[in-house]
């Protein structure tokens, strides 16, 4: 083996085992250390995990070979990574920085395989200890927002959404990795437990997105060349812009007394309340704010408390991160999701949207169902490689992901 491959091979190694232990640890700490292990101190052997996930991140950037314009890119946005957590104390996107950075040469497949595997494994045991332990604590009985009293399974977890939004980062990630070896009813019984789990949990945006999910690789298996289409492009585009303008004309701008407001306010149950009352006490500094006192720690992930911050993930960008993070997110979903589809990587496209939906109606702890920052890293070293000039940087990116 040459050199070279065996630095590729090594670091594609430690990417692998940084993504198994920050997934691990997102899945542990959610649903168990989080609900049971009140006491900080208990919790820092599994919070050692996300230190060393990092670490193995660090170590493929180091082991990786970059084009001197990917090296200069990666050094402005780690400055500016500094810049924001600086100023807010927000680690979500820092830390989704290094895995796009570390995303070079690394088979989104087998990722996607890692990601399955360590949240099955991590909600298997919150699921077992719950049931021997505090089976009488799988429920919440209350008034979500809804104008109802609401019996709601949150089984392992300290909320509905979140059980099934970790549902769906597993069916996701399933989906991606073995789409295309399944049978149309492989399909159909995925699509029946998706139901029946909503029928517990009762998450709305969870089971929306898992639904697409499931029917956008159906297509995808059975009916390829639909993807193929230009219109499918510019549809998606333009959803993803239409998205973007409603999250931060409502959520920051539109009157409290606009009938549409109040429409779509009581439908995601105050989301757009919240993120008015987030944008007032804090404004938009230029790197992003802690959001007037309100995003906290508790364990080494800083995060809000809850019902304080926002859950719109799209205007928690602009306000956490500030405007120039936002710009650049943005910019980048939109151009990610064309060359993606260039280069005909329609599960990764698909990933990507999923993920940029679900995130962007529930993003109280993003970073634990974020899966756009893997699909990133695929989608910019994809970009480096449509420059004039670089077929050999194109070959390597298709071999490397030629499971899509």
């Amino acid at each position: 083996m040459k050199i070279e491959n065996k630095r590729q091979w090594v670091g594609e190694l430690f990417f692998l085992l940084g993504t198994i232990l920050y997934i691990t640890y997102y899945f542990f700490y959610i649903a168990y250390y989080w609900y049971v292990e009140k006491d900080p101190t208990r919790q820092i052997p599994v919070q050692r995990l996300f230190y060393i996930g990092l670490i193995c991140f660090v170590v493929k950037i180091i082991l990786t070979k970059y084009q001197w314009k990917e090296v200069i890119i990666g050094a402005a946005g780690a400055v500016l990574m500094y810049l924001c957590w600086k100023s807010s104390g927000g680690i979500d996107y820092p830390a989704n920085y290094l895995i796009i950075l570390a995303m070079k040469d690394v088979d989104l497949k087998k990722v996607m395989k890692a990601v399955f595997a360590c949240g099955f494994v991590g909600l298997s045991y919150g699921f077992t200890w719950f049931f021997m332990n505090a089976p009488d604590k799988l429920t919440t009985v209350k008034d979500y927002g809804r104008g109802m009293i609401e019996v709601r399974y949150k089984f392992c977890t300290w909320h509905a959404n979140t059980i099934h939004l970790m549902i769906m980062v597993l069916i996701v990630s399933f989906l991606y990795a073995y789409y295309k070896k399944m049978k149309w009813w492989a399909f159909a019984i995925m699509f029946y437990f998706n139901y029946e789990f909503y029928q517990l949990s009762k998450s709305r945006t969870a089971f929306y997105c898992g639904s697409a999910a499931i029917i956008a690789y159906f297509i995808l298996r059975y009916a390829r060349k639909i993807y193929e289409f230009k219109i499918s492009l510019i549809l998606l585009e333009i959803g993803n812009l239409v998205g973007i303008f409603l999250s931060i004309y409502y959520g920051l701008y539109s009157q409290l007394t606009d009938p549409t407001f109040m429409r779509l306010d009581q439908l995601i149950t105050g989301r757009l309340t919240v993120a008015r009352n987030c944008f007032l006490g804090a404004g938009i500094p230029l790197f992003g704010s802690n959001i007037g006192g309100k995003v906290c720690g508790y364990g080494i992930y800083t995060q809000a408390n809850d019902g304080y911050v926002t859950e719109l993930g799209i205007v928690r960008t602009l306000l956490e991160y500030g405007p120039i993070v936002f710009g650049l997110f943005c910019a980048f979903m939109l151009i990610a999701v064309w060359v993606l589809y260039k280069k005909g990587y329609f599960g990764a496209m698909v990933l990507l949207e999923i993920g940029f939906i679900a995130c962007g109606v529930e993003a109280y702890f993003p970073a634990a169902y974020n899966l756009k920052a893997f699909v990133f890293g695929l989608a910019f070293y994809q970009l480096m490689g449509l420059f004039k000039g670089k077929e050999k940087e194109e070959k390597r990116g298709k071999a490397v992901n030629a499971s899509e």
